[in-house]
């Protein structure tokens, strides 16, 4: 991941989303998913982004594609609240 921040979201399953700040990382978000924005919808840094992924998983897009990132524990593969 070489972004500096990122847009996180969860989708209708509690999966992380982390869409990087770019407009053709936007143009790859399925519109059709039903994304809440996690941190007031602000953009996170690249540590917390990281952390995250790492603990629970999820969808990383990206301008150029997008990547599914497993959690390192597969027990802890959804985020509540």
């Amino acid at each position: 991941m070489d972004m500096q921040h990122a847009f996180m979201y969860r989708d209708r399953d509690n999966r992380v989303v982390v869409v990087e700040r770019t407009p053709h990382a936007f143009e790859r978000v399925d519109q059709a998913r039903a994304l809440t924005p996690m941190f007031d919808g602000q953009p996170v840094p690249r540590l917390i982004v990281d952390a995250f992924l790492r603990q629970f998983g999820g969808l990383h897009v990206t301008g150029f594609g997008t990547e599914t990132v497993e959690p390192e524990d597969r027990a802890l593969a959804t985020v509540s609240g």
